[in-house]
């Protein structure tokens, strides 16, 4: 059966989807998605990622085209047509078709689901290391399609061994291309917030640390301080909660997965699992 993905209304298989060359998308990356994953038919979270879709929409001034039940509907007809075991659903919106190779013109809006394979187990069993960069991401509270900094280091870091980047402004960081960032000193967790995109995945792990015995303290964060830091680890829809044990040549503490870094990631997995345990379609 040939998976079918959303087009502006219609069901069709993603080959059947284009965009005009003329879309300021293309031509100049106006343009939003948000991103989760699907359980056996369950989404994780989808309604806070719609959330903040729709809050991306807005700080850039853009009108969504179909209605929150249209798209939550659509949604649930292509994850039950596909039947996927593990997926992932992104929903997307270009600026459209530009009169003039600059305005914006009628927004497109795509939402596919494509089948998706677990990250490495080892990532999480021996931890991560990140690349650092001197960059300050543009609009950082709207989840854009302009990742162009990202991609084009991407090739540095893997050939340095590295999984990803973490942005800095030369003393504070702000995230890594695609996560958030935490620090575990003792039972107190520490995050940010100003210059970072408000993750889900951080969004669950701040409400749900106390649960597990920890303070939070949201603040801003150098550099210095990571480095430094007893356990430092990442959130992110794919990573979930990852943790990091090194950080360009430099091992953070003994180069080793904490053991509160190992409880959080066990909390965030019995709460995945609560979140995802009971498939609902619409229909």
């Amino acid at each position: 059966m040939q998976a079918i993905q959303f087009f502006n209304g219609k069901f069709v298989p993603k080959e059947s989807i284009t965009f005009s060359i003329d879309d300021v998308g293309v031509l100049r990356g106006f343009g939003i998605f948000d991103y989760f994953k699907v359980y056996n038919g369950a989404p994780a979270f989808m309604e806070a990622h719609l959330n903040r879709f729709e809050s991306s929409a807005r700080l850039l001034g853009m009108e969504i085209p179909f209605s929150r039940n249209e798209i939550e509907t659509a949604i649930f007809k292509i994850i039950k047509h596909n039947e996927f075991p593990l997926s992932g659903v992104k929903v997307l919106m270009t600026g459209g078709a530009s009169p003039d190779g600059f305005s914006a013109g009628k927004p497109n809006l795509v939402i596919t689901n494509t089948a998706v394979s677990e990250t490495n187990p080892s990532f999480y069993a021996e931890g991560v290391s990140l690349m650092t960069h001197q960059f300050t991401r543009e609009m950082p509270q709207v989840k854009t399609t302009n990742y162009a900094t990202a991609v084009r280091l991407e090739p540095i870091w893997k050939q340095k061994g590295h999984i990803d980047v973490l942005y800095h402004d030369g003393h504070y960081i702000s995230e890594v291309s695609r996560s958030n960032v935490f620090l575990v000193e003792e039972n107190k967790l520490i995050t940010n917030e100003e210059g970072v995109l408000p993750g889900i995945t951080r969004m669950n792990v701040v409400n749900l640390a106390p649960q597990l015995g920890f303070k939070v303290e949201v603040r801003p964060i150098a550099l210095s301080e990571v480095l430094a830091a007893q356990e430092v680890f990442i959130t992110s829809t794919n990573k979930k909660v990852m943790p990091v044990v090194k950080i360009d040549d430099q091992e953070i503490a003994d180069g080793k997965v904490g053991a509160k870094s190992k409880l959080l990631m066990e909390g965030y997995a019995k709460l995945l699992a609560e979140e995802t345990k009971q498939p609902s379609f619409q229909n």
